[in-house]
């Protein structure tokens, strides 16, 4: 959506509100005025569609998440905990891009905080088995960016779609955090036990497979 400069007379009373407003929502006056011109007028801007798209994945969580208020406006950030002895939490943070890169509309962010080194190599087992499930039954074969403490997974646009609403995207990326989250916890469940791990990731995976998690 292409943009131009504009000159508009304003009061200084509206202007002020119009700012406050935009620093609470973590974004700047020229934008702020133009999602609320663009929704007055019907005309669907990028952020509009991110924030439908956020609604939707949002709809989508159940009790084992806990939304993160911290997320900037172009996020959308969840946390959960893990029964893993000292419960360490897991954050899913959605990042939408305003204009597509190709096929890809964003990332996945799935972090962790935490000091335990045995965790640590834990988790690094579990990045293997998703990542190795994810392209084995995946044949988009996804990017992905694994680092100790932080797994990043690029958000495609709907393969084999020429089109995809709101709606539809959201309840994509929110089966697949869902999907992502059910393995991670089965993973960690059966810690002691590489063979019921690795079952439990792939179970999580294939059962959500229906769901068109693949898709994206």
């Amino acid at each position: 959506m292409s943009k131009s400069v504009y000159s508009i007379v304003l009061s200084d009373d509206v202007v002020a509100a119009v700012d406050m407003l935009a620093l609470k929502m973590g974004t700047n006056r020229s934008n702020l005025i133009n999602q609320i011109l663009a929704e007055k007028v019907s005309v669907v801007t990028p952020e509009r569609r991110m924030r439908d798209i956020f609604d939707n994945i949002f709809r989508l969580m159940d009790e084992r998440f806990i939304q993160d208020s911290t997320a900037a406006g172009t996020a959308l950030a969840f946390r959960s905990s893990i029964a893993y002895k000292y419960k360490p939490t897991v954050r899913y943070s959605v990042e939408l891009l305003r204009a597509p890169e190709g096929e890809r509309i964003g990332s996945l962010k799935i972090s962790f905080r935490t000091r335990s080194q045995a965790f640590m190599d834990m988790l690094g087992g579990f990045f293997t088995l998703w990542i190795g499930t994810e392209r084995q039954y995946n044949s988009r074969r996804p990017e992905y960016k694994a680092e100790s403490d932080k797994l990043v997974r690029a958000i495609y646009f709907p393969e084999g779609a020429s089109s995809a609403t709101a709606e539809q995207i959201g309840e994509l990326i929110g089966e697949y955090i869902k999907a992502f989250d059910s393995a991670l916890k089965g993973y960690f469940a059966y810690a002691d036990n590489d063979d019921l791990a690795a079952q439990a990731v792939t179970q999580s995976f294939l059962k959500s497979a229906d769901k068109g998690i693949t898709k994206i």
